[in-house]
């Protein structure tokens, strides 16, 4: 594993989300600086993750939360057959 040196401020951390403020140089690899996160508050890191950034006069918010198992994401949804008398859905 490569060592990063990381200057990022922790804003919030939780086993559900976290939000970090750093620069954009920090960015170059957003898994690490989570896992680092995660790990300084005494947390197991996530095995996958989602992340928004939002940038402005070169530092940014990062906002992470653990991404959800592919069977609960995005369930397809299904067709309900309507009676034929029925009032309409």
């Amino acid at each position: 594993m490569e060592a990063f040196d990381f200057d990022m401020v922790t804003v919030c951390v939780s086993s559900e989300a976290l939000a970090l403020l750093l620069t954009k140089e920090e960015l170059r690899d957003v898994r690490a600086a989570v896992r680092l996160s995660l790990e300084s508050a005494g947390l197991e890191p996530w095995r996958d993750l989602e992340a928004e950034f939002y940038e402005r006069g070169g530092v940014g918010l990062l906002l992470a939360r653990p991404r959800p198992p592919l069977r609960t994401r995005g369930m397809r949804q299904r067709r309900v057959r309507q009676a034929p008398n029925s009032l309409p859905l």
